[in-house]
């Protein structure tokens, strides 16, 4: 189901003179959060709701997690 979420088309970015965000915008990101959150949605425009469980697409492992750090933390040492 999530085969042309993965595709870089849908992975937008956006900025301004302070920080720069990448991710899913718009509908994809609608649909993105629905299945990541578990949350309620519509399963057509004028379908019935459906209460999707949580799957998540996207996040980080607490050992991602532990190497971002480690390695943001050597970075600001060196400084």
């Amino acid at each position: 189901m999530f085969e042309k979420l993965r595709m870089t088309k849908n992975l937008k970015t956006q900025q301004d003179e302070k920080r720069i965000t990448v991710g899913f915008f718009g509908r994809v990101a609608r649909i993105a959060r629905v299945h990541q959150e578990g949350l309620k949605d519509k399963v057509s425009k004028k379908g019935p709701e459906h209460q999707y469980p949580a799957q998540p697409l996207l996040g980080f492992s607490a050992t991602d997690q532990a190497l971002i750090r480690d390695s943001l933390l050597r970075h600001l040492n060196m400084f």
